[in-house]
């Protein structure tokens, strides 16, 4: 059932409450305040300045971490779109509409439950410094007052973490954004620079050879990028094998 005005209005005097805490708990806290008050059934929170530079924030559940992983992992998604185009991605049943934007992520989502998807970049004038993604496992638009309360779900998303980053730490272009956030896949960004050296491409090329040789063999970027770094995998000979 869509939300009334009175529910909105709640909605977002929750979320500027949550913001004027401004508390390391605070995004976790804008996503469930959203999970709980919108026709949606997860949520998630990520940082990411580009496709190829993402950390999680905060995930409502599995099937929302892994919904994100699979977009960092194959590079194509609702949330990607969202931060290259610097707009909303509102996708009312992914397995209709995901085939034409988003093959190769739309076949992978099939696994899951989720049909519906909104992605909501959380962006400050020129810098986008994330995003806010919204799944629900029913096909279906949002209606104009959910969309509303989406919108500022992820306003608040963004000065939360405006919030955490005025703490004193360096840096205000958009790669500082990725200084706070939990480095989960650091070891996908070590691996990229050792694929890029041992074939003589550019970290774009490496992340892609990364991203190919998990998704054909169906294996996280993640472990495959830990082989690359433990050395129990080289590129290079693979190109020769």
């Amino acid at each position: 059932m869509p939300l009334r005005m009175d529910e909105t209005a709640a909605l977002v005097a929750t979320l500027a409450g949550i913001v004027a805490d401004n508390g390391p708990t605070s995004p976790r806290r804008i996503g469930e305040a959203c999970v709980a008050a919108l026709p949606v059934d997860g949520a998630a929170i990520t940082v990411m300045v580009r496709p190829d530079r993402q950390e999680p924030v905060w995930v409502s559940d599995d099937e929302a971490g892994r919904l994100q992983e699979l977009q960092f992992s194959l590079g194509e998604g609702p949330c990607v779109e969202a931060v290259t185009e610097r707009r909303p991605v509102l996708v009312p049943d992914l397995r209709a509409a995901g085939g034409d934007r988003w093959p190769v992520f739309a076949a992978a989502a099939r696994r899951t439950s989720t049909r519906a998807v909104f992605a909501l970049p959380l962006q400050a004038g020129a810098i986008c410094v994330g995003v806010l993604d919204l799944y629900r496992r029913e096909p279906g638009m949002l209606g104009p007052t959910d969309l509303a309360g989406a919108l500022r779900g992820a306003d608040a998303a963004l000065w939360s973490l405006l919030g955490l980053r005025s703490d004193g730490k360096d840096g205000t272009g958009e790669d500082a954004w990725l200084a706070g956030a939990p480095l989960r896949h650091t070891e996908v960004y070590q691996a990229t620079g050792m694929v890029m050296v041992q074939l003589g491409v550019t970290p774009e090329v490496a992340l892609s050879r990364l991203r190919a040789f998990a998704f054909v063999r169906d294996r996280a970027i993640d472990e495959v990028a830990r082989d690359v770094v433990s050395r129990r995998l080289r590129f290079d000979e693979e190109e020769r094998g």
